[in-house]
Protein backbone atom coordinates (compact mmCIF):
# COMPACT_ATOMS: atom_id res chain seq x y z
CA UNK A 1 0.00 0.00 0.00
CA UNK A 2 1.10 3.64 -0.47
CA UNK A 3 1.01 5.82 2.60
CA UNK A 4 0.57 9.84 2.73
CA UNK A 5 1.71 10.30 6.57
CA UNK A 6 0.49 13.86 7.69
CA UNK A 7 1.37 15.24 11.52
CA UNK A 8 3.21 17.41 13.54
CA UNK A 9 3.65 14.59 16.00
CA UNK A 10 6.49 13.60 14.29
CA UNK A 11 10.44 14.02 15.11
CA UNK A 12 11.92 16.86 13.06
CA UNK A 13 15.90 18.25 13.11
CA UNK A 14 14.42 20.95 15.92
CA UNK A 15 12.51 18.48 17.88
CA UNK A 16 14.24 14.77 17.17
CA UNK A 17 12.27 13.57 20.14
CA UNK A 18 8.90 14.18 19.28
CA UNK A 19 7.02 11.86 18.36
CA UNK A 20 9.46 9.03 18.64
CA UNK A 21 6.35 6.15 18.51
CA UNK A 22 5.40 7.58 15.06
CA UNK A 23 9.02 7.49 14.17
CA UNK A 24 8.64 3.96 15.22
CA UNK A 25 5.33 3.33 13.60
CA UNK A 26 6.44 4.72 9.96
CA UNK A 27 9.38 2.35 10.08
CA UNK A 28 7.55 -0.43 10.97
CA UNK A 29 4.84 0.44 8.28
CA UNK A 30 7.63 1.01 5.66
CA UNK A 31 9.26 -2.64 5.70
CA UNK A 32 6.10 -3.70 3.18
CA UNK A 33 4.39 -0.50 2.23
CA UNK A 34 5.87 2.58 0.71
CA UNK A 35 5.17 5.95 3.00
CA UNK A 36 5.64 9.56 2.56
CA UNK A 37 5.91 11.66 5.41
CA UNK A 38 4.83 15.04 5.53
CA UNK A 39 5.79 16.82 9.38
CA UNK A 40 4.92 20.51 9.58
CA UNK A 41 7.60 22.23 12.19
CA UNK A 42 5.30 24.95 14.35
CA UNK A 43 6.26 28.79 13.40
CA UNK A 44 7.16 29.29 16.84
CA UNK A 45 9.53 26.28 16.92
CA UNK A 46 11.05 27.65 13.60
CA UNK A 47 11.34 30.88 14.71
CA UNK A 48 13.22 30.47 18.21
CA UNK A 49 15.84 27.96 15.53
CA UNK A 50 16.25 31.25 13.28
CA UNK A 51 16.56 33.80 15.82
CA UNK A 52 19.67 31.08 17.33
CA UNK A 53 20.64 30.65 13.34
CA UNK A 54 19.77 27.41 13.44
CA UNK A 55 19.18 25.73 10.36
CA UNK A 56 17.03 22.53 9.32
CA UNK A 57 16.31 20.18 6.08
CA UNK A 58 13.18 21.09 4.44
CA UNK A 59 13.46 17.58 3.24
CA UNK A 60 15.32 14.32 4.19
CA UNK A 61 15.35 10.71 4.37
CA UNK A 62 14.88 8.35 7.50
CA UNK A 63 15.25 4.64 7.13
CA UNK A 64 14.52 5.08 3.26
CA UNK A 65 11.20 7.01 4.09
CA UNK A 66 11.09 11.16 2.13
CA UNK A 67 9.96 13.28 5.31
CA UNK A 68 9.31 16.83 4.47
CA UNK A 69 9.18 19.67 6.98
CA UNK A 70 6.98 22.66 6.17
CA UNK A 71 6.40 25.37 8.75
CA UNK A 72 2.65 25.37 9.99
CA UNK A 73 1.11 28.89 10.00
CA UNK A 74 -1.35 29.74 12.20
CA UNK A 75 -2.65 32.96 14.48
CA UNK A 76 -1.44 31.75 18.20
CA UNK A 77 -4.86 31.69 20.82
CA UNK A 78 -7.31 32.74 18.06
CA UNK A 79 -9.60 31.28 15.72
CA UNK A 80 -8.54 27.85 16.43
CA UNK A 81 -11.27 26.16 14.84
CA UNK A 82 -9.77 27.40 11.51
CA UNK A 83 -6.74 25.58 12.28
CA UNK A 84 -7.11 23.11 10.01
CA UNK A 85 -7.32 25.83 7.01
CA UNK A 86 -3.99 27.19 8.07
CA UNK A 87 -2.24 23.95 8.27
CA UNK A 88 -3.33 22.47 4.70
CA UNK A 89 -2.59 26.01 3.30
CA UNK A 90 0.95 25.78 5.42
CA UNK A 91 1.51 22.23 4.14
CA UNK A 92 0.02 22.29 0.62
CA UNK A 93 3.52 23.44 -1.39
CA UNK A 94 4.61 19.59 0.11
CA UNK A 95 1.72 18.39 -0.76
CA UNK A 96 2.43 18.69 -4.08
CA UNK A 97 5.87 17.80 -4.19
CA UNK A 98 4.90 14.88 -2.34
CA UNK A 99 1.99 14.32 -5.76
CA UNK A 100 4.58 14.56 -8.45
CA UNK A 101 6.49 11.44 -8.05
CA UNK A 102 3.65 9.63 -5.32
CA UNK A 103 0.47 8.45 -5.75
CA UNK A 104 -1.05 7.57 -2.45
CA UNK A 105 -3.64 4.77 -1.79
CA UNK A 106 -4.83 6.20 1.76
CA UNK A 107 -3.81 9.25 3.51
CA UNK A 108 -2.94 8.77 7.27
CA UNK A 109 -3.17 11.60 9.69
CA UNK A 110 -2.15 11.58 13.57
CA UNK A 111 -3.70 14.36 15.87
CA UNK A 112 -7.60 15.07 15.67
CA UNK A 113 -7.04 18.54 14.60
CA UNK A 114 -5.93 20.27 12.46
CA UNK A 115 -3.63 17.24 11.76
CA UNK A 116 -6.57 14.86 11.01
CA UNK A 117 -8.96 17.46 9.28
CA UNK A 118 -5.51 18.03 6.67
CA UNK A 119 -5.40 14.31 6.00
CA UNK A 120 -9.17 13.76 5.41
CA UNK A 121 -9.66 16.89 3.34
CA UNK A 122 -6.31 15.76 0.87
CA UNK A 123 -7.88 12.01 1.17
CA UNK A 124 -11.07 13.45 -0.31
CA UNK A 125 -9.75 15.58 -2.80
CA UNK A 126 -7.63 12.46 -4.12
CA UNK A 127 -9.89 10.04 -4.08
CA UNK A 128 -8.54 7.45 -1.23
CA UNK A 129 -9.82 6.78 2.07
CA UNK A 130 -8.28 9.42 5.00
CA UNK A 131 -7.84 8.25 8.36
CA UNK A 132 -7.30 9.64 11.46
CA UNK A 133 -5.03 8.26 14.39
CA UNK A 134 -5.90 10.06 17.48
CA UNK A 135 -3.66 10.03 20.73
CA UNK A 136 -5.76 11.24 23.93
CA UNK A 137 -5.66 14.90 24.43
CA UNK A 138 -6.54 16.07 21.33
CA UNK A 139 -9.70 14.63 21.72
CA UNK A 140 -9.86 14.68 25.99
CA UNK A 141 -8.90 17.89 26.41
CA UNK A 142 -9.14 20.21 22.93
CA UNK A 143 -12.50 18.11 22.46
CA UNK A 144 -14.07 19.36 25.45
CA UNK A 145 -13.31 23.00 24.40
CA UNK A 146 -16.16 25.54 22.66
CA UNK A 147 -14.06 26.85 19.86
CA UNK A 148 -12.45 23.25 18.43
CA UNK A 149 -15.16 20.65 19.89
CA UNK A 150 -17.17 21.24 16.46
CA UNK A 151 -14.43 21.08 14.36
CA UNK A 152 -12.62 17.83 15.89
CA UNK A 153 -15.97 16.04 15.96
CA UNK A 154 -16.80 17.07 12.11
CA UNK A 155 -13.12 15.96 11.70
CA UNK A 156 -13.59 12.40 12.93
CA UNK A 157 -17.47 11.63 11.20
CA UNK A 158 -15.64 12.60 7.58
CA UNK A 159 -13.03 10.39 8.27
CA UNK A 160 -13.02 6.60 6.31
CA UNK A 161 -11.57 5.32 10.17
CA UNK A 162 -10.43 6.50 13.79
CA UNK A 163 -7.71 4.45 15.16
CA UNK A 164 -7.58 5.07 18.98
CA UNK A 165 -4.65 4.03 20.80
CA UNK A 166 -6.63 2.70 23.96
CA UNK A 167 -10.04 1.48 24.83
CA UNK A 168 -10.66 4.02 26.70
CA UNK A 169 -10.48 5.96 23.48
CA UNK A 170 -12.55 4.20 21.64
CA UNK A 171 -15.38 4.20 24.49
CA UNK A 172 -15.21 7.70 24.47
CA UNK A 173 -15.31 8.78 20.60
CA UNK A 174 -18.39 5.70 20.70
CA UNK A 175 -20.46 8.08 23.20
CA UNK A 176 -19.64 10.86 20.79
CA UNK A 177 -21.82 9.17 18.60
CA UNK A 178 -19.23 7.66 15.82
CA UNK A 179 -20.42 4.16 14.73
CA UNK A 180 -18.57 1.68 17.05
CA UNK A 181 -17.17 -0.53 13.64
CA UNK A 182 -15.77 2.91 12.60
CA UNK A 183 -13.74 3.02 15.80
CA UNK A 184 -10.33 0.80 16.04
CA UNK A 185 -8.03 0.08 18.68
CA UNK A 186 -4.29 -0.26 17.88
CA UNK A 187 -2.17 -0.25 20.59
CA UNK A 188 1.71 1.36 20.49
CA UNK A 189 4.28 -1.30 20.37
CA UNK A 190 7.29 -0.87 21.82
CA UNK A 191 11.13 -1.99 20.16
CA UNK A 192 11.77 -4.58 22.21
CA UNK A 193 15.27 -5.13 20.79
CA UNK A 194 16.17 -1.79 22.54
CA UNK A 195 14.01 -1.49 25.06
CA UNK A 196 14.51 -4.46 27.44
CA UNK A 197 15.93 -5.49 30.82
CA UNK A 198 19.01 -5.26 32.03
CA UNK A 199 21.67 -4.66 35.23
CA UNK A 200 20.14 -1.69 37.33
CA UNK A 201 23.56 -1.05 39.08
CA UNK A 202 25.27 -1.22 35.49
CA UNK A 203 22.80 1.20 33.81
CA UNK A 204 23.54 3.95 37.20
CA UNK A 205 27.10 3.48 36.58
CA UNK A 206 26.86 4.46 32.74
CA UNK A 207 24.70 7.57 33.94
CA UNK A 208 26.76 8.43 36.79
CA UNK A 209 24.05 7.60 39.34
CA UNK A 210 24.52 6.72 42.94
CA UNK A 211 23.90 3.09 42.92
CA UNK A 212 23.11 3.15 47.41
CA UNK A 213 19.80 5.24 46.64
CA UNK A 214 16.56 4.41 45.09
CA UNK A 215 15.61 6.17 41.91
CA UNK A 216 12.80 7.60 40.47
CA UNK A 217 12.29 8.27 37.02
CA UNK A 218 10.12 11.06 35.12
CA UNK A 219 10.25 11.22 31.19
CA UNK A 220 8.39 13.49 28.97
CA UNK A 221 7.52 16.99 27.85
CA UNK A 222 7.30 19.79 30.70
CA UNK A 223 3.69 21.24 29.95
CA UNK A 224 0.73 21.17 32.55
CA UNK A 225 -1.45 18.22 31.79
CA UNK A 226 1.08 15.95 32.94
CA UNK A 227 1.02 16.70 36.47
CA UNK A 228 4.52 17.77 37.52
CA UNK A 229 3.84 20.77 40.33
CA UNK A 230 2.12 17.46 41.91
CA UNK A 231 5.05 15.18 42.08
CA UNK A 232 7.18 17.99 43.39
CA UNK A 233 4.73 18.05 45.85
CA UNK A 234 4.95 15.25 46.58
CA UNK A 235 7.96 14.73 47.00
CA UNK A 236 8.11 17.36 49.20
CA UNK A 237 5.51 15.68 51.83
CA UNK A 238 7.61 12.75 51.41
CA UNK A 239 10.68 14.25 53.29
CA UNK A 240 13.73 12.59 53.96
CA UNK A 241 11.19 9.17 54.53
CA UNK A 242 11.60 7.61 51.16
CA UNK A 243 15.17 9.11 50.39
CA UNK A 244 14.96 8.95 47.05
CA UNK A 245 16.30 11.04 43.72
CA UNK A 246 14.21 11.95 41.42
CA UNK A 247 15.29 11.91 37.58
CA UNK A 248 13.21 14.76 35.08
CA UNK A 249 14.11 13.84 31.53
CA UNK A 250 12.71 16.39 29.34
CA UNK A 251 12.19 20.00 28.60
CA UNK A 252 9.39 22.11 28.04
CA UNK A 253 8.14 25.45 28.49
CA UNK A 254 6.98 25.13 32.36
CA UNK A 255 10.60 24.19 33.62
CA UNK A 256 11.43 27.21 35.07
CA UNK A 257 8.66 27.31 37.32
CA UNK A 258 9.16 23.58 38.28
CA UNK A 259 13.09 24.66 39.36
CA UNK A 260 11.68 27.77 41.29
CA UNK A 261 9.00 25.15 42.83
CA UNK A 262 12.14 22.86 43.60
CA UNK A 263 14.29 25.35 45.17
CA UNK A 264 11.58 26.65 47.43
CA UNK A 265 10.83 23.06 48.67
CA UNK A 266 14.11 22.53 49.43
CA UNK A 267 14.73 19.58 46.77
CA UNK A 268 17.86 21.04 44.98
CA UNK A 269 19.98 18.05 46.47
CA UNK A 270 17.25 15.54 45.38
CA UNK A 271 15.71 16.65 42.47
CA UNK A 272 17.68 16.48 39.21
CA UNK A 273 17.00 18.53 36.10
CA UNK A 274 18.59 15.96 33.34
CA UNK A 275 16.99 18.12 30.46
CA UNK A 276 16.66 16.29 26.61
CA UNK A 277 17.49 12.73 26.11
CA UNK A 278 17.63 11.19 22.55
CA UNK A 279 14.62 8.51 22.46
CA UNK A 280 18.13 5.86 21.71
CA UNK A 281 19.38 6.77 25.29
CA UNK A 282 16.50 6.49 27.29
CA UNK A 283 16.79 2.54 27.54
CA UNK A 284 19.45 2.68 30.41
CA UNK A 285 17.41 5.60 32.07
CA UNK A 286 14.10 3.06 32.68
CA UNK A 287 16.87 0.26 33.37
CA UNK A 288 18.45 2.79 35.92
CA UNK A 289 15.48 3.39 38.21
CA UNK A 290 13.52 1.49 40.52
CA UNK A 291 10.29 3.13 39.33
CA UNK A 292 8.93 5.46 36.55
CA UNK A 293 6.55 8.16 37.70
CA UNK A 294 3.70 9.74 35.37
CA UNK A 295 1.19 12.18 37.25
CA UNK A 296 -0.73 13.34 34.21
CA UNK A 297 -3.95 14.83 34.79
CA UNK A 298 -4.30 13.53 30.87
CA UNK A 299 -3.35 10.74 28.97
CA UNK A 300 -4.09 8.32 26.06
CA UNK A 301 -1.75 5.50 25.91
CA UNK A 302 1.75 6.59 27.27
CA UNK A 303 4.58 5.72 25.32
CA UNK A 304 6.76 6.14 28.26
CA UNK A 305 4.89 3.75 30.45
CA UNK A 306 5.18 1.19 27.42
CA UNK A 307 8.98 1.32 27.09
CA UNK A 308 9.63 1.47 31.32
CA UNK A 309 7.40 -1.88 31.31
CA UNK A 310 9.64 -3.39 28.25
CA UNK A 311 12.89 -2.54 30.66
CA UNK A 312 11.35 -4.20 33.42
CA UNK A 313 10.55 -1.32 35.51
CA UNK A 314 7.25 -0.64 37.27
CA UNK A 315 5.46 2.41 37.44
CA UNK A 316 3.52 4.53 39.22
CA UNK A 317 1.04 6.56 37.27
CA UNK A 318 -2.36 8.54 37.38
CA UNK A 319 -5.29 6.14 36.83
CA UNK A 320 -6.39 8.06 33.33
CA UNK A 321 -7.40 7.16 30.41
CA UNK A 322 -5.74 3.77 29.05
CA UNK A 323 -3.32 4.10 31.49
CA UNK A 324 -4.92 0.65 33.97
CA UNK A 325 -4.97 -0.96 30.32
CA UNK A 326 -1.46 -1.37 30.36
CA UNK A 327 -1.18 -1.44 34.28
CA UNK A 328 0.73 -5.09 35.71
CA UNK A 329 -2.06 -5.37 38.41
CA UNK A 330 0.78 -6.78 40.90
CA UNK A 331 3.95 -4.44 39.71
CA UNK A 332 2.32 -0.88 38.67
CA UNK A 333 0.54 1.09 41.08
CA UNK A 334 -2.21 3.46 40.15
CA UNK A 335 -3.25 7.07 42.04
CA UNK A 336 -6.20 9.24 41.79
CA UNK A 337 -5.10 12.49 39.53
CA UNK A 338 -3.93 15.54 41.21
CA UNK A 339 -3.53 14.34 44.68
CA UNK A 340 -0.13 14.69 45.75
CA UNK A 341 -0.84 12.39 49.25
CA UNK A 342 -2.00 9.90 47.42
CA UNK A 343 1.18 10.24 44.78
CA UNK A 344 3.23 10.34 47.53
CA UNK A 345 2.04 6.96 49.58
CA UNK A 346 2.37 5.12 45.97
CA UNK A 347 5.80 6.60 45.43
CA UNK A 348 7.00 5.81 48.17
CA UNK A 349 6.12 2.15 48.97
CA UNK A 350 7.58 1.30 45.20
CA UNK A 351 10.86 2.72 46.57
CA UNK A 352 11.11 1.53 49.91
CA UNK A 353 9.30 -2.22 49.41
CA UNK A 354 10.06 -3.10 45.38
CA UNK A 355 8.53 -6.11 44.00
CA UNK A 356 10.31 -8.98 42.82
CA UNK A 357 8.15 -10.45 41.03
CA UNK A 358 8.43 -11.02 37.22
CA UNK A 359 5.84 -8.66 34.90
CA UNK A 360 3.01 -10.44 33.80
CA UNK A 361 1.10 -7.46 31.54
CA UNK A 362 4.19 -7.19 28.89
CA UNK A 363 3.45 -4.37 26.33
CA UNK A 364 2.88 -5.02 22.39
CA UNK A 365 5.85 -5.61 20.28
CA UNK A 366 6.56 -2.94 17.47
CA UNK A 367 5.96 -5.87 15.11
CA UNK A 368 2.73 -7.28 16.40
CA UNK A 369 1.67 -3.23 16.72
CA UNK A 370 2.23 -2.89 13.37
CA UNK A 371 0.54 -5.91 11.74
CA UNK A 372 -2.76 -4.33 13.85
CA UNK A 373 -2.34 -0.97 12.23
CA UNK A 374 -1.90 -2.46 8.71
CA UNK A 375 -5.00 -5.04 8.84
CA UNK A 376 -6.91 -1.91 10.39
CA UNK A 377 -5.56 0.36 7.25
CA UNK A 378 -5.93 -2.28 4.78
CA UNK A 379 -9.96 -2.79 5.92
CA UNK A 380 -10.63 1.39 5.28
CA UNK A 381 -9.34 0.82 2.18
CA UNK A 382 -11.27 -1.93 1.14
CA UNK A 383 -14.31 -0.43 2.99
CA UNK A 384 -13.43 2.84 0.77
CA UNK A 385 -13.87 1.13 -2.72
CA UNK A 386 -16.33 -0.98 -1.71
CA UNK A 387 -18.30 2.51 -0.89
CA UNK A 388 -17.06 4.10 -3.79
CA UNK A 389 -18.26 1.45 -6.12
CA UNK A 390 -22.08 1.15 -4.25
CA UNK A 391 -22.46 5.24 -4.66
CA UNK A 392 -21.45 5.32 -8.25
CA UNK A 393 -23.15 2.50 -9.67
CA UNK A 394 -26.38 3.39 -7.30
CA UNK A 395 -27.42 5.78 -10.03
CA UNK A 396 -26.86 3.73 -13.03
CA UNK A 397 -29.15 0.53 -11.44
CA UNK A 398 -32.13 3.05 -10.93
CA UNK A 399 -31.88 4.08 -14.60
CA UNK A 400 -31.42 0.77 -15.67
CA UNK A 401 -34.44 -0.11 -13.85
CA UNK A 402 -36.42 2.75 -15.21
CA UNK A 403 -35.53 1.93 -18.74
CA UNK A 404 -37.02 -1.35 -18.61
CA UNK A 405 -40.26 -0.31 -17.10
Amino acid sequence: MRILFISTVFPSPLQPNKGAFNSGMIRGLSTADEVRVIAPIPWPVALTATYRNASWPAFREIDGVSVRHPVYLYPPKILRRFYGTFFRRSISGAVHEVLREFEPQLVLGYWAHPDGEAAVRIAARLGVPGVVMVGGTDVLVLGTGTERKPAIHRVLEEADAVITVSQDLRRTLVGWGLGAGKVHVAQRGVDTTRFSPGPRDEARRKLGISTDRPCALWVGHMVPVKGLDVLIAACASAGAHAGHQLFLVGDGPLRPALEKQVEEAGLSGRVHFVGYVPHDDLPNWFRAADVTVLPSRSEGIPNVLLESAACGTPFVASRVGGVPEIADPILDRLVAPGDAGLLRDALVNALVAPSRLVRVKMPLSSHGATERLRNILAAATTDHHARTRAATMGPIHTNTARAQS
